[in-house]
């Protein structure tokens, strides 16, 4: 069975479906997945193309293809086919690719064209794995996580669309542009220096000594910087030289010559490396006398502006954009009159012991290895404090689930927690949510092994999840990502149980606002005093261990509890009942916390 790629498009009413060809509107990241796709050379019999119609208000391109491209029905509606869009299309935010083969449906930009790519190397392409880079680790963080991946999935789509939408008296070009370009001016980075010096200069070297006083004459760092991730091209060329070859249509070569002629040196070396033909793909993909928006435009002025430091080789650090007077203290005194303004909100700030204890609503002895902590290769110093952490959660999702339901465990991993209840709960249906390529194959493997038929895969971030589901769970998904995953399940209207963890990694984010609750953000409790509790609250360590400073990891639970209160209480709005308790072996983590919410408010469970 083909793996099914479902890529938006605009339906305008001037789609046409000819003899040959297939014209038709579609956003921007469709129209790169369409031109990588072409560009590979893949077969539609083993990866169908299918368009799902969307209201957009974003840019659109017009786009030609052959329709021996597309799969048998590349137009799809619900009409056409309810149950085929329902269960895929529908699942994640497009542009996604539905795998039957692996039981995984894969979301988002740069993941769909990894997977394509991979699809293309391992059926005997002519492009090699160096189109991966090293390790092919090209692309392989998520957005969240990568400067890199994030500038090829979001930054580059913006900086298309803003050029696109340029007058003749626009003055600045986007920011984007700039950014590439100081990056393009960085000396060579590489995972493997000596093994490329060896190959440029065609000599061997062993040594730091040898290298400094070889690269010192003869190679040259910034000359060798070629592509965009150092001296060889890889996916992340291809995606943006699908984007730049929009902006070079718009604004001319000439423009980006005399203004980023790194980029504009970048451009010409992607394009000769192939002779062109990514260049002609794109051109007869969207044609420029389909799409008007495409035209030259001639600026009256220019203005480009180049960051003073930019590197898409650093790391992207989450920060609280705090500063001066906001900077979060971890002075005492002042940490302690903190918590005293929270002593006086209105609420019950705590948690409950566990009144389970050690009773399980499963025996272990029955469980086979794979669906056991040992299957996942834990070190056996980690066994079994992994096994009370899962038994707490799955003992929960026991007593919430009923057959048929759907459950979620958001930021899966290898799959420890999902793995588990899929194989306990064998008539429920178990998604397993990773954004990390490595982690999720092997719980693939363990379900492989296992085989269990009641398990999906989705490799994706949590914002592009959008599938429908009943009880959704997470063991230590970091920071906000918590907070994430309770909006999706209150989007949902889904029962939850979160053990949350890496308190002091909340930051504010666009659809996620600290402090959570109406009642706490009413209380008065500044933005950087919440923060400085959540801080606090990372301060929790093993209370066992003799080098364990007692009190501060008792305030920190402390503040945990502060944090989770303000989290049941937005529940609370919206028609939960929370409890608040602890993983049955406390000392199992110090991150012990466990929120507990049944959705009481005009609710059947499992109805859909």
């Amino acid at each position: 069975m083909p793996a099914k790629l479902y890529l938006n498009w605009s339906a305008t009413g001037e789609e046409e479906i000819r003899a040959h060809t297939l014209r038709l509107h579609v956003p921007l990241e469709s129209y790169i997945v369409l031109s990588l796709y072409r560009y590979l050379g893949l077969n539609p019999t083993n990866v169908a193309i299918h368009f799902v119609p969307r209201k957009t208000t974003a840019i659109v391109l017009s786009v030609i293809l052959p329709t021996s491209s597309c799969g048998s029905s590349p137009l799809l509606t619900k009409s056409d086919s309810p149950q085929l869009v329902e269960e895929d299309a529908f699942f994640c935010q497009l542009p996604s690719i539905a795998v039957p083969e692996t039981g995984t449906i894969i979301s988002g930009l740069c993941g769909v064209c990894r997977w394509l790519t991979k699809h293309h190397i391992a059926e005997g392409g002519i492009f090699s794995e160096r189109l991966l880079g090293f390790k092919g680790n090209t692309l392989v963080a998520p957005a969240d996580a990568s400067l890199w991946t994030k500038f090829c999935e979001l930054d580059a789509i913006r900086c298309v669309e803003a050029i696109l939408q340029l007058t003749p008296d626009s003055k600045a070009i986007p920011d984007e542009i700039g950014q590439l370009e100081r990056h393009l001016v960085q000396p060579l980075k590489s995972h493997n220096i000596f093994k490329l010096v060896n190959l440029v200069n065609n000599v061997r070297i062993s040594s730091d000594e040898e290298h400094r006083q070889l690269t010192e004459g003869k190679f040259d760092f910034q000359a060798n910087h070629r592509f965009a991730e150092g001296y060889d091209k890889t996916l992340a060329d291809l995606m943006l030289f699908i984007c730049f070859e929009l902006i070079v249509r718009r604004l001319g070569k000439k423009l980006l010559v005399e203004h980023v002629p790194y980029v504009a040196g970048w451009y010409e070396r992607v394009k000769a490396d192939d002779d062109g033909k990514l260049e002609e793909v794109c051109q007869s993909t969207a044609r420029s006398d389909e799409n008007p928006q495409l035209g030259k435009v001639q600026l009256k002025e220019v203005n480009v502006t180049l960051p003073a430091e930019f590197s898409l080789y650093k790391a992207d650090t989450k920060k609280l954009n705090l500063k001066g007077d906001q900077i979060l203290t971890t002075n005492q005194a002042e940490v302690l009159e903190i918590l005293r303004k929270v002593d006086d909100i209105p609420t019950d700030i705590g948690s409950e012991v566990n009144s389970r204890g050690d009773a399980n609503l499963f025996d272990w002895t029955t469980v086979p290895l794979d669906a056991r902590p040992e299957g996942g290769k834990l070190p056996m110093a980690r066994i079994l404090r992994k096994r009370h952490q899962l038994e707490a959660l799955a003992n929960e999702v026991i007593e919430l689930a009923v057959d048929g339901c759907i459950i979620v465990d958001f930021c899966s991993g290898t799959g420890h927690l999902g793995i588990l209840i899929a194989y306990l709960l064998p008539r429920c249906k178990v998604y397993l949510l990773e954004n990390k390529e490595e982690s999720q194959q092997r719980a693939k493997d363990r379900v492989a092994r296992l085989g269990l038929t009641n398990v999906t895969f989705f490799q994706c971030n949590l914002d592009y999840f959008t599938a429908p589901f009943d009880i959704g769970v997470s063991l230590h998904a970091c920071g906000v990502a918590t907070d994430i995953v309770l909006e999706k399940c209150f989007a949902q209207r889904a029962h939850f149980v979160s053990c949350p963890c890496c308190y002091g990694k909340l930051y504010n984010i666009e659809h996620i606002a600290y402090p959570r609750s109406r009642l706490f953000r009413e209380s008065g409790l500044q933005l950087k005093e919440y923060f400085c509790i959540a801080h606090c609250a990372d301060q929790t360590h093993d209370l066992a261990s003799e080098r364990t400073n007692v009190a501060k990891a008792h305030q920190g639970f402390h503040c945990m509890d502060i944090i989770d209160r303000d989290r049941a209480l937005r529940a609370e709005e919206l028609g939960y009942r929370v409890r608040r308790t602890r993983l049955g072996q406390e000392n199992c983590t110090p991150k012990n916390r466990l929120l507990v919410g049944t959705y009481i408010r005009e609710r059947t469970v499992c109805a859909r």
